[in-house]
């Protein structure tokens, strides 16, 4: 077997002679079978560094394609990740906004009226402050239950001054009132109101709470009381007709009278400007008080008249002692509500708004 790969290796490598001329001169190199071997061997591991470094080179390529395809999806996801979080954190400032606008709507609306609502309100503020963009595993539902909560109370609210509001309309209506929409002495900076995230309940309940307290003031400026105090008077005669104390014939009575003690204390119904003061025919010494809502009120048979014509007078104010001057038969005091020149029955405005 060796001899057979001696004479193979003897017949690929022989030795051999390379002639080499420079200028006149002329050398014979001779490269032995070892040295052609050698160089062989050099030149098939040169080559096979070369496809070796080709093949790496190849396959560094395609790592780095995949590593720069992996980069562009890595950053695609970190770019929608990064949206879905601006996404969430401004749907979470948005959802914020418009809790703090309604809560400040329904504290308003709170503070402005008598309902007792403390518990509602404490609820309310408790829950505003656990509501944080922070965990959003948190937020929703927490936002979710401090909606809830104030859509019920907002409810409630609509519901209260919804009933009010008819209650009222119906008093106004059972005793003959017309209560025009008036706006004097009002004024002040416009300031506008912050409602753009606020639901249409919510407006439709700041829109009641408006016709309300509109309703409330002009009830407030009306004569609901009679003028003597209730332990100090008995009806003597009502509102209608009547058969006259004088002629005894059938008449009609324009007001009402309210017997008591000589001298008992007589007081303004309500808040106006007395336009008359004195003596006046058969209503003897008389005063005229004109109050809000074209609304006038007379007051006759007076023992002393303690208020003077223009003189402006506040509810409850003393404004005479009762007496028995003029067409009368014993000390009384003859009570008129007049708005227009319609006569209107005192008592019936009287139970009506203090129920």
């Amino acid at each position: 077997m060796l001899q057979v790969l001696k004479r193979l290796y003897l017949k690929l490598f022989k030795p051999t002679q390379l002639i080499v001329r420079q200028d006149a001169n002329v050398k014979m190199i001779v490269l032995p079978s070892w040295l052609q071997v050698c160089l062989l061997m050099i030149f098939a591991a040169i080559a096979l560094w070369s496809v070796n470094a080709a093949i790496q080179l190849h396959n560094n390529n395609i790592q780095l394609s995949q590593g720069q395809q992996n980069l562009t999806q890595l950053q695609a996801k970190w770019q929608h990740e990064k949206a879905q979080l601006e996404q969430t954190i401004t749907q979470q400032q948005n959802t914020l906004a418009q809790l703090s606008q309604q809560h400040n709507v329904l504290e308003s609306l709170i503070d402005a009226t008598e309902l007792a609502a403390s518990n509602s309100k404490t609820d309310e503020h408790s829950t505003d402050k656990e509501a944080s963009p922070d965990n959003d595993n948190t937020f929703a539902p927490q936002a979710a239950k401090l909606l809830l909560q104030q859509q019920t109370l907002n409810r409630v609210l609509g519901q209260k001054y919804a009933t009010d509001i008819a209650q009222i309309k119906a008093s106004i209506d059972s005793v003959g009132l017309q209560l025009a929409d008036s706006s004097d002495a009002q004024g002040g900076p416009y300031f506008q109101a912050d409602l753009a995230l606020v639901e249409a309940s919510f407006i439709n309940t700041i829109d009641y709470y408006t016709s309300y307290a509109q309703l409330s003031t002009m009830i407030g400026q009306l004569p609901d009381t009679l003028p003597v105090e209730q332990e100090k008077y008995y009806v003597s005669s009502a509102f209608g007709f009547r058969k006259d104390p004088i002629t005894g014939r059938r008449a009609f009575h324009k007001g009402i009278d309210l017997a008591g003690w000589h001298k008992t204390d007589i007081v303004a119904p309500a808040a106006g400007v007395v336009k008359r003061a004195g003596k006046n025919g058969g209503y003897g010494k008389f005063i005229e008080i004109e109050h809000a809502n074209e609304i006038t009120t007379r007051y006759g048979h007076l023992h002393t008249i303690k208020v003077k014509k223009g003189q402006q007078v506040d509810k409850g104010d003393v404004i005479a002692l009762m007496g028995s001057t003029g067409r009368s038969t014993s000390t009384h005091l003859h009570y008129e509500v007049i708005q227009g020149k319609k006569h209107l029955n005192p008592i019936k405005i009287a139970r009506a708004f203090n129920k």
